[in-house]
């Protein structure tokens, strides 16, 4: 199979992006993404009908469906169907609400609400190279649930945020998650349209480092004073990595949060740029596979699921977008001066002292969220 370079991957994340935002239509996204090989795309809410034997529906992240990723299972069976969510909380209501898939995507720290979604449990036996993965997220408490297993790691890495060097006057000394609310950049910030960023990252600014993710009572409505700030400061709310890309690339943004991998994207564009050590702490995370709430061909998601844990398959991770792979192996196919760069050797060292994402429980998230539309609402943004 030919491999997919890295400037490819980010053409096919930028047309699934544009298609996610309803930019292209149905028949320009299946003609694009055929340019880069992927046969079909499935994107409607609805149930769909039951696939023929050996076929799964991938319910996942935009650019995680390139066979890169898995690939003794295409070489097997072929490239699955997938369906793109843009956050995994609104995948989860998709799924509950009668939308049926495969496998899915999520992160450790949402599983508990993943698990409201009907996922089905794992069988130990069938994942040959579970063994292959670092203990510490092999094992993680919320992978499990009834002593059943739900979730197989699969990779890890940072979001933090970059600022060009060229256009800002921003010294390494200086990073910090409060630039994100830096009165001097007002109207070139851009931040993910997202809690999951808007929540932690202003903690961070307060210097709350201990519990970033769940604010309540007072400490919240210190956070969301920091969002009416940031609000009135920002850009835009960017929902998809290419249009910030795009934004900071052209200069109209100068600063954004960002995901780990931005950094690879931002190189083939020639522009100077910095990706951020924030004095406060890096945010991580960690995400895996799951079976989700179809009973489709069970041997076939399963191939699919080991097919991610290949030393192939993480190698494709690391150098097409910049995350930890879930297994040492695949570290000891990449070239040690990327992994140096990556800041990346095991999850145990290179996580150290970043703050990941953890679970927010349902009625606290409900209420971020609540929020976070409420604020937006005031400006009409």
């Amino acid at each position: 199979m030919k491999r997919l370079n890295r400037q490819d991957a980010i053409s096919q994340v930028k047309t699934v992006d544009k298609a996610a935002q309803g930019k292209l239509t149905r028949r320009e996204f299946n003609e694009a993404l055929g340019i880069f090989g992927v046969a079909s795309v499935a994107v409607p809410m609805m149930a769909r009908p039951a696939l023929s034997a050996g076929e799964i529906l991938y319910f996942t992240w935009a650019g995680f469906e390139i066979p890169e990723l898995f690939p003794d299972y295409a070489a097997k069976y072929g490239a699955p169907d997938a369906a793109f969510y843009g956050d995994e909380y609104e995948a989860i209501e998709k799924l509950k609400a009668g939308f049926h898939a495969d496998a899915v995507c999520p992160c450790i720290d949402v599983m508990p609400r993943w698990m409201s979604a009907d996922l089905k449990p794992i069988d130990e036996s069938r994942i040959t190279l579970l063994d292959e993965t670092f203990e510490s997220l092999r094992n993680a408490e919320a992978a499990f649930h009834k002593g059943q297993r739900y979730f197989v790691p699969t990779y890890w890495g940072f979001s933090s945020f970059v600022y060009r060097t060229d256009l800002t006057d921003i010294t390494p000394e200086e990073e910090s998650w409060a630039l994100l609310y830096d009165e001097r950049f007002k109207g070139r910030i851009g931040i993910w349209d997202s809690t999951d960023a808007v929540i932690p990252v202003a903690s961070l600014a307060l210097g709350d480092l201990e519990d970033p993710y769940r604010p309540s009572g007072e400490r919240l409505e210190k956070v969301a004073a920091m969002m009416r700030k940031q609000r009135d400061l920002v850009r835009f709310y960017w929902s998809g990595g290419t249009d910030m890309t795009q934004a900071f690339v052209s200069g109209e943004i100068v600063i954004s949060f960002a995901w780990g991998s931005t950094p690879g994207q931002l190189k083939k564009e020639n522009v100077p740029f910095k990706w951020a050590n924030p004095k406060e702490g890096l945010i991580s995370f960690s995400c895996g596979l799951a079976r989700a709430n179809r009973d489709g061909d069970v041997a076939a998601v399963h191939d699919f699921i080991d097919a991610h844990l290949t030393p192939e398959a993480g190698k494709a991770m690391i150098e097409t977008y910049n995350y930890g792979h879930s297994t040492q192996a695949a570290f000891d196919t990449v070239d040690p001066a990327l992994l140096a760069e990556l800041n990346m050797t095991t999850p145990e060292a290179s996580l150290a002292g970043s703050h990941s994402y953890d679970y927010v429980p349902t009625d606290l998230k409900e209420e971020h969220i609540r929020l976070f539309d409420e604020i937006k609402a005031e400006a009409g943004t």
